[in-house]
């Protein structure tokens, strides 16, 4: 009988002892050993809280570094006896061969182990701070093991829901999420005012803005040039949300109106997801996760602004496109071409999405009223019709762009002249790190899913082009509202992102299951959400976290609170006050309302002490009270009251005579005329104050350059001469 021979293909194919070797470490030795130690290395960190820091920075004295490394062969020792004795129970059940394939199949699921130390080194306190794409790559690190565990936990499907009909149930827990968001963003945004957390410039703006709207007064506000808003933005918007203002007239109602306003984007969100989902609870989960969404709790919890109110308009917007909506679609395009005199930009983008979506008349119709809206605003509403104005009378916004402009005459046809000859500058511009930074957290929590969205891609590109091409650092920064033009689009984009992924070839090149896709991806962009928010959002506490300028307070500081109500109660309600910035808004429910040093014909000045560290600003306060321009009334704390004697008048009537012969002999010495020194308000830090502020404790400070001026918002050019909180002039 012949004997046979293997063939070259099968001797090529018998492993070699070396091949094995490498196989057992690739597929299931080196993988067992990671999980094996992972347990070790989250006790031990955890056990030891306060040597965490000294754990992450590699600084653990020899002794520490000796019990860590008995902690870690303990753990190797039980991890291992524990897959032994696995081993050793399944074959005598099952009958499996070796260890190997033992180790392999509770590998499947015991790989989530490793995501502890992670986690661990997580909640370092500070790291979202010091190490900001460090901590994205943890986080981006647990979210990619958690998909593979939640994929495999699925080894059955999940059962379609009987029916994918919207119930009660449905709605009510979409209301809840109105409900949760709206009540604890208004809670928060409340006690950062309350804590004297907010500024003149913004809220203090728009206090003055609604109030003089509310009693007549159309977009009027004592704090702009010409005294009109139009001087800085056209936003009618405020109009119709100056009813609800009416019944509370003060800051805290705007900051309320602000923050449900935003939670309602939890409903037109949820109408698009129902459309693209089979199974409504993933349009429910889809609700809840955006109101953990950090660029949504960064634009909510930066005083107030125009801006932020288009963010559930353009995403109702969207969903009427998608629908086929004939009459609310253009309810929805009225309501965000009055929110801000730059909306029409965004509206043509969403009107080119309804063309895509072959909605063709709807399409065109609604990028022409866009524009014609906007030439009417620009041309005969405005004082200056240049898209980013440039004018004595108007607030520039040249700025924003001046890498893109770099002649500030060619205005934006400079920006699209850089696009054009140096696309490597733009790129190189759009990929800096602050900006990488911004982008990975308006995607990341959302999985990039919102990038597979065919269609509704194309109306990202405006937020891009104006977010990722800025130059100043503000704009492309998630604790202010510019990222408003873009995040909604995003979160209005992802189901059909899910959806698009789910339906890819992708899967079939890993042999995965398509039944699991969409709920793994909901489910682990929940985690991802999660972790994102807890580091970069405010619904938790956190050392990255901003509400515009500064980092907003957990607990109500309520002596200064007491203090400042004891000095408020002393006022008119009727009467011209000028104050510092953090306090501006609690005095700006007027129609005179002023930001110090530039106080005009005020009455009353409201400062506090941290008004005057800097010289000049002693100087002057000194020079006013000598003079008897400023009279103190009352003192709490560090905050003082003063009356206030304007160069009209005639001062104080015991000293009229002294002080008017003194006026003939000297220039004024006001600090809104023609005082020598520049205005100064040390309550309103420059941008080098802030970047020192944010700091760690005990970094190195470092001198900065002298902010550049820019011309001042007061229509006198005399006035407000100091700076605003990011170390420019003006609102926004």
């Amino acid at each position: 009988m012949a004997e046979k021979h293997p063939s070259n293909e099968e001797e090529q194919e018998k492993p070699t002892p070396l091949g094995r070797l490498f196989d057992a470490l690739t597929s299931w030795f080196f993988v067992t050993c990671v999980i094996a130690v992972a347990p070790a290395l989250a006790i031990w960190p955890a056990a030891h809280a306060d040597e965490l820091d000294h754990v992450v920075s590699n600084q653990l004295d020899v002794d520490l570094r000796v019990d860590f490394i008995t902690a870690i062969a303990i753990s190797a020792v039980v991890v291992f006896g524990f897959y032994a004795l696995a081993h050793a129970l399944t074959r005598r059940h099952t009958g499996l061969a070796g260890f190997p394939e033992t180790c392999r199949q509770l590998n499947r699921y015991t790989h989530i182990i490793i995501v502890l130390p992670v986690l661990v080194h997580l909640l370092n306190p500070g790291i979202e701070s010091s190490n900001r794409l460090f901590t994205l790559a943890l986080i981006a690190i647990c979210t990619g093991f958690v998909a593979v565990f939640v994929y495999r936990l699925q080894e059955t499907p999940p059962p379609k829901p009987r029916h994918n009909r919207v119930t009660a149930v449905h709605w009510g827990l979409v209301v809840g999420a109105f409900v949760f968001y709206g009540g604890f963003m208004s809670y928060l945004a409340v006690l950062d005012h309350r804590n004297i957390g907010t500024h003149t410039y913004d809220l203090g703006i728009y206090t003055n803005l609604f109030h003089r709207t509310a009693n007549g007064d159309f977009l009027g506000c004592s704090y702009c040039k010409l005294e009109k808003h139009v001087s800085s933005h056209f936003d009618p918007i405020i109009w119709v949300f100056s009813w609800i203002y009416r019944l509370k007239p003060d800051a805290e109602t705007l900051l309320i109106i602000q923050a449900n306003w935003l939670g309602t984007i939890v409903f037109p969100l949820f109408l698009i997801a129902k459309r693209r989902f089979d199974d409504p609870r993933m349009a429910v989960g889809l609700c809840w996760l955006a109101t953990l969404y950090p660029p949504l709790h960064g634009a909510n919890m930066f005083d107030f602004h125009s801006l932020t109110m288009v963010v559930p308009t353009v995403v109702w917007l969207i969903y009427f496109v998608d629908s086929g909506s004939k009459f609310w679609l253009w309810v929805g395009l009225g309501l965000m071409l009055i929110t801000r005199e730059d909306m029409p930009l965004l509206a043509c983008f969403v009107g080119a999405y309804a063309i895509l979506k072959r909605r063709h008349l709807v399409g065109f119709a609604m990028v022409a009223i866009s524009l014609s809206y906007l030439a009417v605003v620009k041309l005969m509403i405005m004082p200056d019709p240049g898209l980013l104005m440039d004018s004595k009378e108007t607030t520039s916004f040249a700025h924003f762009f001046k890498d893109m402009i770099p002649h500030s005459e060619e205005g934006l046809k400079g920006y699209a002249i850089t696009l054009l000859t140096s696309p490597t500058f733009a790129l190189d511009v759009l990929f800096r790190e602050g900006r990488v930074f911004f982008g990975l957290v308006l995607f990341m929590p959302l999985l990039f899913m919102p990038l597979l969205a065919a269609r509704k891609r194309f109306m990202m590109l405006y937020g891009l082009a104006f977010l990722g091409l800025a130059s100043r650092k503000y704009v492309y920064d998630l604790h202010f509202q510019y990222s408003s033009v873009l995040f909604p689009i995003l979160l209005a984009a992802t189901p059909d992102g899910v959806v698009q992924f789910a339906k890819s070839r992708i899967h079939d090149a890993f042999s995965l299951d398509r039944r699991r896709i969409v709920p793994t991806v909901m489910l682990t962009m929940g985690f991802a959400m999660a972790l994102t928010t807890v580091k970069y959002g405010a619904m938790v506490p956190n050392r990255h976290f901003r509400a515009g300028w500064n980092s907003p307070k957990r607990t109500l500081d309520e002596e200064r609170y007491e203090d400042l109500q004891k000095l408020l109660e002393q006022i008119p309600d009727e009467a011209a006050v000028c104050a510092s910035s953090s306090l501006g808004p609690h005095v700006s429910a007027r129609v005179e309302a002023y930001k110090w040093p530039s106080c005009k014909e005020s009455e009353y000045a409201l400062l506090t002490s941290r008004s005057f560290k800097k010289k000049k600003s002693r100087r002057r306060l000194d020079r006013l009270i000598r003079k008897d321009r400023l009279v103190e009334l009352d003192t709490q704390g560090d905050l003082i009251l003063y009356e206030y004697y304007p160069p009209s008048s005639k001062g104080r009537p015991d000293d009229a005579d002294a002080l008017e012969a003194e006026a003939n002999r000297r220039p004024s010495l006001d600090a809104d005329a023609e005082d020598e020194d520049e205005g100064e308000d040390d309550d309103d830090p420059t941008a080098a104050d802030r970047d020192d502020a944010r700091r760690p404790v005990g970094a190195t400070l470092r001198p900065t350059s002298k902010p550049q001026p820019r011309p001042s918002r007061d229509e006198d050019g005399d006035g407000d001469e100091d700076e605003d909180e990011d170390g420019s002039r003006g609102e926004e």
